[in-house]
């Protein structure tokens, strides 16, 4: 991250193995997940932040990244921004470098603005029946309620490795920052 020039606060997730039950999660990993995003969620919206970006541990940052996020272009409605995820629908090009989300997953790198808290924590807690779902896909349901955009191509995206949520090694992206799957819902974009 120094790198990148990011700075930034460390905090350590909730251990799924001190969790006594997955309370309608599909496992303790998942929960454990969840309750982390929802603690940053409190403590962002406590401290009265104006935005909080999370970035879990396993993140690959772009090595331009610096510089092109600098040159990123922000539209003045942004609620939620991904620095790197996976489209499941088409997304639309705002300017070079942003599109806005229809639908996307991962949350290895997402910013929220302070006036979206509120939102976030309340789909975060789920419903009963979502409460099956991980976080990426109850934060996709906001994606038509909350203005999203996201970085593209990807800035910072996931490194091949073991998942402690899925629980094997995997990664949705290639070693540049490619999604794997879905290509032709981001095809439109490319050169």
């Amino acid at each position: 991250m120094a790198d990148a020039g990011v700075t930034a606060e460390y905090f350590r997730a909730v251990d799924a193995q001190t969790l006594p039950r997955c309370k309608g999660f599909k496992g303790l990993p998942q929960r454990a997940n969840n309750l982390s995003f929802r603690f940053l969620l409190r403590l962002a919206r406590r401290r009265n932040s104006a935005a909080l970006l999370v970035i879990e541990d396993d993140a690959v940052f772009h090595p331009e990244f610096r510089e092109r996020t600098a040159a990123l272009d922000l539209p003045n409605d942004w609620q939620i921004l991904y620095f790197g995820c996976q489209h499941l629908a088409p997304p639309m090009r705002v300017n070079e470098g942003v599109v806005r989300v229809a639908r996307a997953l991962d949350t290895h790198a997402v910013a929220f603005r302070q006036s979206a808290y509120r939102e976030v924590r309340k789909i975060m807690r789920g419903r009963r029946s979502a409460r099956e779902l991980c976080n990426d896909v109850l934060l996709s349901t906001l994606h038509e309620k909350l203005p999203t955009y996201a970085a593209f191509p990807n800035l910072i995206w996931q490194a091949h490795g073991q998942s402690d949520i899925a629980g094997y090694c995997y990664s949705n992206y290639d070693v540049e920052g490619r999604q794997k799957h879905c290509l032709e819902m981001v095809s439109h974009l490319l050169p």
